[in-house]
């Protein structure tokens, strides 16, 4: 992957002017680090979910965290593959801010395959973090990770999440907070949301698009028409793109491939297939995702 360019890490002390006041509510609240410009968080929504979410909660996701965008919002997660990875592009598509909250330094966030994303994300918001500049990814800190992202936001909505999921302690976090928590409903036979079918039945609000939680954090926005899923505008139009990218997405299909195998498939060069598969996850087409692949970021229309 192509180094990264961030802009500077800040080192923000709690007695610092310019420190969220929003992290304040948090009783161990510590010195963060920060990538880019914090919005003003007001209206900041975080919106979390599973790795391994389905291909329709993906799309969802999308379009939720566009739609809150548009509406003026500030969407916020954990910049990890997966809900996370849509939410922060469907919110950079609605011309939004965005913040990703990362388990790890700013020297090299991770995961390192969402280079591209982190650097849109530094321009259109922030990446903030607790742990030092150099630290790498570590287990424990994706649990300090959570309370942050539930601190710095009004609301929580869980898309998707299995019973022993991590997202789990966002809305954990979050209710202690006294913050809103919304759950967007699946079928009680996905094992992917079988954690969120859990909040629900603890008491979690239901979310079925952006005007229920907008009515709620932002009453004065109830009258922005929220649009269907299916209506939800996609990253740019696939008849746009040259005939090369549509070929990766194509040889890409529904599982997805490493490098190499992108090479095997098309017959490409090694530098050649990295940069299409840049190009493409740069516009938020593609994301990478855990061993080295690359997958088509929920359902696309296809040319005719």
């Amino acid at each position: 992957m192509p180094p990264m360019t961030l802009p500077p890490p800040e080192l923000l002390l709690p007695l610092d002017p310019s420190y969220p006041t929003e992290l304040r509510a948090l009783p161990d609240h510590g010195p963060v680090r920060v990538s880019g410009r914090l919005p003003s968080l007001d209206r900041a929504v975080a919106i979390v979910g599973t790795r391994r979410a389905s291909p329709e909660a993906l799309d969802f996701t999308f379009g939720l965290a566009q739609e809150l965008a548009e509406a003026g919002c500030v969407i916020i997660s954990g910049g990890a593959l997966g809900v996370d990875a849509a939410a922060h592009r469907g919110a950079l598509l609605g011309s939004g801010r965005t913040v990703a909250v990362l388990a790890s330094g700013l020297i090299t966030p991770y995961p390192p395959s969402h280079g591209p994303l982190f650097e849109k994300i530094s321009k259109h918001g922030a990446l903030v973090t607790e742990a030092p500049d150099d630290a790498v990814m570590a287990g424990f800190r994706f649990l300090h990770r959570n309370r942050l992202i539930a601190a710095l936001a009004r609301a929580t909505i869980v898309v998707q999440a299995p019973r022993r999921s991590g997202t789990l302690s966002t809305a954990a976090f979050a209710a202690k907070l006294g913050r809103p928590v919304w759950v967007v409903p699946a079928a009680p036979w996905e094992r992917r949301a079988e954690g969120g079918l859990g909040l629900l039945l603890g008491g979690a609000r239901i979310c079925t698009s952006a005007g229920d939680v907008l009515s709620v954090i932002a009453p004065e926005t109830r009258r922005v028409r929220c649009r269907s899923v299916s209506s939800r505008q996609k990253p740019n139009n696939l008849d746009r793109i040259d005939d090369t990218a549509r070929s990766a997405l194509d040889a890409l299909g529904g599982q997805g491939r490493t490098l190499d195998e992108l090479c095997k498939a098309t017959g490409w060069s090694a530098p050649k297939a990295l940069s299409v598969l840049t190009a493409l996850e740069m516009e938020g087409w593609i994301e990478g995702r855990s061993g080295g692949r690359y997958g088509i970021v929920g359902p696309h229309r296809r040319p005719k």
